[in-house]
């Protein structure tokens, strides 16, 4: 998942996606809220979604709530002003009394995202919001947070792999067999060569290992979610993403004074001169004065923008 970050302009755009779907996030850092746009790749679908969000700073997080969520087409809404309408996803769905455990369980999922809950650390949204409010965290604390946010991801593989290689039935670290990102299981030709019934089983042990490392409570707790293990690669790439991003604030906050201050100068220095140029006309007819004025002051601001053009180059 390569992340593009696009700030010309005073935007805070975030553009991603995956095999699957594209994603577009407008962050409004004055108003803590920000925007998704997510389109499928291989269907005419999109969804809107729009957040509030707020910053905690000890321990560090970002925590959010869905307000909107409108989806198309056709346009139907299933959260407006931070409330779910299930009435309306009901009626959509053509469910009333008795509802599908599917519809039950969106519903479920949207009463808890519309409630302040911590954003997941290795949402990329997360990453970037931070970035943009220097004065909860600063530049330097921020690089510190991923730094610190990487190392505790390759300590935790690290001690994933040290605790699986003394596993009598093989099973290993491996980026492939799933779109779900990073697993535990086994190599291909174990995979290949395993009955049905040792798949069940095979299937039984990886899941009793993966709760002792990614359980807080486990002696063999490794330090990060199973999801943060999953997407450890997106995560790492994210990180360096956003370490290696240019600052922009700094040159967008100096370029305006800069110009404010040549144009006030220009424009001191031409006004003077308009002032002698007048001074030697002052006993001569009213209106061949008015006539010299507007020359001038034509002339003036040709020669401005000559000149602040040329200081700009300077």
């Amino acid at each position: 998942m390569k992340i593009e970050i696009f700030e010309e302009d005073g935007d805070n755009t975030l553009s991603f996606g995956d095999k699957y779907a594209d994603f577009t996030i407008d962050v409004f850092p004055d108003s803590k809220t920000y925007q998704s746009r997510m389109s499928l790749k291989d269907d005419v679908y999109y969804r809107t979604e729009k957040f509030e969000y707020r910053i905690q700073a000890n321990p560090l997080k970002v925590e959010t709530r869905l307000t909107e969520r409108v989806d198309e087409p056709p346009e139907r809404y299933c959260v407006k002003d931070g409330i779910v309408l299930e009435s309306d996803i009901l009626a959509d769905r053509k469910e009333m009394a008795s509802m599908s455990s599917m519809t039950k369980e969106f519903i479920d999922g949207l009463k808890k995202e519309v409630e302040w809950h911590e954003d997941w650390a290795g949402n990329p949204v997360s990453m970037y919001i931070l970035s943009k409010h220097s004065e909860i965290i600063s530049p330097d604390d921020y690089r510190r947070h991923l730094r610190q946010f990487s190392e505790k991801i390759k300590i935790a593989t690290h001690k994933i792999e040290k605790i699986l290689a003394s596993d009598s039935t093989g099973l290993k670290v491996t980026d492939k067999y799933t779109d779900s990102g990073r697993a535990i299981w086994y190599p291909k030709e174990k995979q290949d060569s395993m009955s049905e019934e040792e798949t069940k089983k095979a299937i039984e042990h990886a899941h009793k290992i993966q709760e002792k490392l990614f359980d807080q409570k486990s002696k063999e707790y490794v330090g990060i979610s199973e999801s943060e293990f999953r997407s450890t690669k997106d995560i790492l790439e994210n990180i360096e993403t956003f370490l290696n991003k240019k600052p922009v604030s700094a040159k967008k906050e100096l370029e305006p004074k800069i110009s404010k201050t040549k144009g006030f100068i220009i424009s001191l220095l031409l006004t003077l001169f308009l002032s002698w140029i007048v001074s030697w006309f002052v006993d001569i007819n009213p209106f061949l004065i008015f006539i010299i004025v507007q020359v001038v002051a034509f002339a003036q601001s040709i020669i401005g923008g000559w000149l602040g053009r040329l200081l700009e180059q300077k």
